[in-house]
């Protein structure tokens, strides 16, 4: 899987993954990240989704980190956001509106030297091969503060049940991926009830959000 998969997808309208509302999980759990105003939020391969217009009301600064151009710029016209003021800087077109911004490129990419305090996943690690995401572990251990706090929600399922992505992600593979640099802590573990046909049909699937905290 690469980059060209997540283009067509777009390109296709395959985007079942895009929610028209807040993410419930972000919703429930993110304020137990006692987010405070003017922090700064990453959110990777974030699409166009809302839950970045609820994390700017907290008052955060949001970066979110997207591939597809169009699905940024869907972003701001349909949220009836203007003016957006684009530039670029290295590998990244970047479009500004208030407190967010979002980068249009690679995340494998981002500049190690940006630090953030917070992190917000609800669809971007379960979109990932298992090959990729040791690599995108290690960007967000690089981009996180110490003392920083990365909220997590991720699909755990029998892989052999269903082709991703979503991908499975079990509780193993995340403490292998984040136990170096990272406190984690299971918050919420269920079986959802409203994810579509083909997670629908899953039997044994469970939604789980992780709190990790960066300590080293």
């Amino acid at each position: 899987m690469n980059a060209e998969f997540w283009i067509n997808a777009w390109n296709t309208g395959r985007t079942n993954f895009h929610q028209t509302n807040y993410n419930g999980q972000l919703l429930q759990y993110f304020p137990r990240l006692n987010p405070q105003k003017g922090q700064k939020a990453l959110v990777p391969l974030c699409g166009k989704s809302k839950d970045l217009l609820w994390l700017a009301g907290l008052g955060l600064k949001v970066h979110g980190v997207e591939l597809h151009e169009d699905a940024v710029k869907a972003f701001f016209s349909e949220n009836n956001l203007s003016p957006v003021v684009k530039t670029q800087k290295g590998p990244f077109t970047h479009y500004n509106h208030e407190q967010i911004v979002l980068s249009c490129g690679d995340f494998f990419q981002l500049n190690a030297t940006e630090k953030y305090d917070l992190i917000y996943d609800r669809a971007a690690l379960v979109a990932l091969p298992a090959p990729m995401r040791k690599t995108y572990a290690e960007v967000l251990k690089r981009a996180l503060k110490i003392g920083g706090q990365y909220l997590l929600v991720v699909y755990d399922y029998d892989q052999t049940q269903m082709e991703g992505p979503p991908f499975s992600v079990s509780t193993p593979e995340i403490h292998e991926l984040y136990d170096d640099r990272f406190k984690i802590e299971l918050l919420h573990s269920e079986k959802p009830a409203n994810e579509g046909p083909r997670l629908g049909a899953v039997g044994g699937l469970e939604l789980k959000v992780y709190r990790l905290t960066k300590t080293r």
